[in-house]
């Protein structure tokens, strides 16, 4: 089932604050200066988005990737499998809309095996460089750990790396 937009973004918020409990400044933040409709991936149980990822955009060393962020299950529909499918499908959506790799910082220390299954690895020191001063890691910078899916063989990540938001 599909919902509207206006509801689309109403359901992202609520999910987003129940599940990582950021502050409404930072929400409305992201809402505002980097969502859009088709970059959300999202499962609905009654009308209710119950998960949800979003793919950025973002640039390294002059190469497109994509950053999966944000990713949530709402605790009613945990166990069902809902953010693997909506990890193969920002996969597969990174593979065809070009990106040479797609990337993410777990949470904690338990999520970097959850995302291995999927193919991603390491865990590569990164600083964001956004418009908004938008920080799209940990909140603290040590913390700020990526892990990489290579979607094309010439790709590598650097031992660090500088990734900057592309025009959303």
């Amino acid at each position: 089932m599909d919902i509207t937009a206006t509801i689309k973004k109403g359901e992202c918020t609520r999910l987003w604050k129940e599940v990582f409990g950021d502050s409404d400044e930072f929400i409305s933040s992201f809402m505002e200066h980097f969502y859009t409709e088709e970059n959300m991936l999202y499962i609905t149980e009654n009308g209710k988005i119950s998960s949800m990822l979003h793919i950025i955009p973002f640039e390294h060393n002059g190469v497109k990737v994509a950053y999966m962020y944000a990713v949530a299950t709402d605790y009613h529909s945990r166990g069902k499998g809902y953010a693997k499918k909506l990890i193969r499908q920002a996969i597969e959506k990174a593979e065809k809309d070009g990106y040479k790799a797609i990337f993410t910082l777990p949470a904690n220390e338990g999520l970097f095996g959850f995302y291995s299954q999927f193919g991603f690895k390491g865990k590569y020191p990164v600083e964001f460089k956004t418009l908004h001063d938008f920080d799209f890691g940990t909140g603290e910078k040590e913390k700020d750990l990526a892990m990489i899916l290579s979607l094309d063989n010439n790709y590598t990540m650097q031992s660090t790396g500088t990734l900057h938001v592309k025009k959303i």
